[in-house]
């Protein structure tokens, strides 16, 4: 039976193996283009590592026992579970286009190639390591903490309108 992640940790970990599994795997290999949300993680060494929600959002997880419970998985729930620690890096993020092209070829590696649909995912602390000349700029440092301040003073109705539309800003 597949288990939900229940950390960060656990995802992060779960990047790396898929790309290990993957590699000896031509039915996992198979399954590349259709995955939809891709999460990314960059090592210490500044190399950039991929893998699909569906796989990094399970527990102990390998090619075998993922291609066997494959049926059973369900990516809304390891969607709904890895959002609290990872976010759509959309065309508006500085890294949406590099990430992009890095995906591209990662997949190529298998003559794959990802879906329309696909969107790639940050962890918010990746997001800040990987972008700091976006992130760290006092004028947008002061800005946010502005508008945190004006939405903690939002009724909860305008608050989830705010929400609703910063969250379509990042798609």
């Amino acid at each position: 039976m597949l288990v939900i992640v229940s950390s960060p940790a656990q995802a992060l970990a779960n990047i790396r193996k898929f790309e290990v599994e993957v590699a000896k795997s031509p039915d996992l290999q198979s399954r590349l283009p259709y995955a939809r949300a891709w999460y990314a993680d960059k090592d210490a060494e500044g190399q950039w590592h991929f893998g699909p929600s569906k796989f990094i959002g399970y527990q102990d997880v390998d090619a075998e026992k993922y291609l066997k419970e494959a049926d059973a998985a369900d990516g809304r729930r390891t969607e709904a579970q890895l959002q609290q620690w990872f976010s759509v890096a959309g065309p508006a993020n500085a890294l949406h286009s590099d990430l992009h092209a890095r995906l591209v070829a990662f997949l190529a590696k298998y003559q794959k190639a990802p879906s329309t649909l696909a969107r790639i995912n940050l962890s918010l602390g990746i997001r800040r390591r990987a972008a700091p000349q976006v992130l760290d700029d006092a004028d947008d440092d002061d800005l946010v903490r502005l508008l945190a301040a004006v939405a903690g003073k939002l009724p909860e109705s305008q608050l989830l309108d705010l929400r609703e539309r910063l969250e379509k800003l990042s798609r």
